[in-house]
């Protein structure tokens, strides 16, 4: 005991003799950096050098009268029994919402968010000096895959912008500062870290259309609304972010969950918009499935040792793949001798080569390793997943797999709990608009049980079946959803569920 002792005292002695030389050897009035302060000016440096490109977007969209669909079809011995005024003309009312974005020309180009502009019948930018511009609607570019859109000030004039940085070069753990107008308030700040990279669709509860976007940055920085569009910036004052979407789980208010569209993304974007006034995209022709839903990870590292890749669940007819010899079950593991890591990592590794350039995908298919080159090529504008997507994605907006007991227990559900586990909503789709979200286990369709994806598959054919016999275009379905939530943990939702005119028509024989 006591020669411890001794050898801590001798170990404290030098140490405070360290200490004290340092502190003398400072000059008189001297103080060490303060670690809060020089942060602090840091977080102040960045904002300054972009805080004058940073505006706030007004949109508006006009009433307008429209017509009820199916009217014109209801017999006029039937309009007695509607209420007074039913069949009078309807107004689509007038509707105003907010935005931010931020200025990256001295031109005026503003670059925000595609949901922030769209439908919008006239724009107003409010500039950091007060000034408000109107957007010239004529020389609007848009994206609606990414999300993105990039709008020009009406007035000429040289403008503050910011500059757009290196968002691969991010880490996790970065500090980053999110600018925009949170519920109206211009110019609010708030700071947080990159928490993650690489998410994908299945993460992010909206924003642009997901096939494109499977690389959002996911940040601590408070984001809310009003804040879509605006810049996530790194303490050089760069953009390495476009605002998007915040994960919300139902409640109101931030968790601490937001994401942005990468900006190496948004300047390939831009680029295309500029020289083609579209964006040209680079395919193979496959759909993905990542491992890590249904626990195929674990599978595919206890028999191969592997866990990493993009599963290819479809091969599209006439595509570079199907040219290649790529198969539906091929584990696409190496892109250009480069390691994949999900469907996600995959899309951005594919989109970001030109069209027309021979590439190497290195596969696993029942365990043995082959290479396959293909040419890439552009992606039609046409969804050429369509001809294949399920109808729980047509008709929905979902995509599903089945709720095995692993799967209960990790998303926080009773083990015996039978039904099938929403992996994906569609923004936009009649699953959003009745607030399905990922996460939730559906059990009964129509007060059918449901366990399995084919189940759920074949109840939704049978549903379209009986709507094209009886020539019917929208139809009402009742879902039983369950979700991990204290406060409702299932409750029943009614989503419309409607086909294109031509598909409700039964098929001639022949065609």
């Amino acid at each position: 005991m006591i020669r411890k002792r001794i050898s801590a005292v001798r170990f404290w002695v030098p140490t405070l003799s360290l200490a004290l030389f340092l502190a003398l050897s400072l000059p008189v009035g001297a103080q060490s950096p303060n670690p809060g302060d020089q942060l602090s000016e840091a977080f102040r440096a960045a904002i300054a050098k972009v805080k004058p490109a940073v505006v706030s977007i007004s949109a508006e969209k006009k009433s307008k009268p429209v017509k009820m669909p199916g009217i014109e079809n209801i017999p006029e011995m039937f309009k007695q029994f509607f209420p007074e005024g039913f069949f009078d003309q309807q107004i689509d009312p007038q509707r105003d919402w907010q935005g931010s974005g931020a200025i990256i020309s001295p031109e005026g180009h503003v670059l925000t968010n595609y949901h922030v502009v769209k439908d919008a019948d006239k724009l107003t930018v409010t500039l950091d000096d007060g000034r408000e511009i109107e957007a010239d609607l004529n020389q609007i570019l848009t994206d609606p895959g990414s999300d993105i859109a990039l709008i020009k000030l009406k007035e000429d004039g040289t403008y503050p912008y910011a500059v757009l940085g290196d968002s691969d070069a991010m880490q996790i753990g970065d500090w980053v500062l999110a600018i925009g107008s949170p519920f109206g308030l211009s110019q609010s700040v708030s700071q947080g870290i990159i928490s993650a990279k690489g998410r994908t669709s299945s993460d992010v509860p909206v924003g642009g259309r997901d096939f494109y976007v499977k690389d959002y940055i996911q940040t601590t920085a408070a984001i809310n609304p009003g804040n879509s569009g605006g810049p996530l910036i790194n303490l050089r004052g760069e953009i390495i972010g476009i605002n998007n979407a915040i994960q919300t789980a139902g409640i109101p208010g931030n968790l601490g969950i937001g994401f942005a569209i990468p900006s190496n993304l948004a300047k390939s974007v831009i680029d295309s918009l500029k020289q083609y006034g579209k964006v040209k995209r680079a395919y193979i022709g496959v759909m993905l499935e990542n491992l890590d839903s249904s626990n195929l990870s674990q599978w595919y590292k206890q028999e191969y040792g592997i866990n990493h890749g993009a599963l290819v669940t479809e091969v599209i007819p006439g595509t570079p793949a199907e040219q290649a010899g790529i198969e539906k079950g091929d584990l696409i593991i190496l892109f250009n001798g480069e390691k994949v890591l999900n469907n996600g990592h995959l899309i951005n590794m594919v989109t970001a080569r030109p069209i027309g350039e021979t590439v190497e995908l290195t596969i696993l298919r029942k365990g043995k390793k082959m290479t396959k080159s293909l040419v890439l090529a552009e992606r039609p504008e046409e969804d050429p997943l369509a001809m294949i997507r399920s109808d729980a994605e047509k008709l929905l907006g979902v995509t599903v797999t089945a709720l095995t007991p692993e799967l209960a227990k990790e998303k926080g559900y009773d083990e015996k709990l039978k039904g099938i586990l929403v992996t994906r909503v569609i923004p936009g789709s009649s699953a959003q608009r009745v607030d399905i979200q990922i996460n939730d286990v559906i059990t009964e369709i129509n007060d059918n049980p449901v366990s399995s994806r084919d189940q759920f598959e074949k109840a939704l054919a049978d549903i379209v079946k009986e709507m094209k016999e009886k020539k019917l275009t929208e139809r009402v379905i009742l879902l039983h959803v369950y979700r991990a939530d204290r406060r409702y943990p299932d409750k029943w939702v009614a989503p419309t569920i409607t086909l294109e005119p031509e598909e409700s028509q039964p098929s001639s024989p022949g065609q």
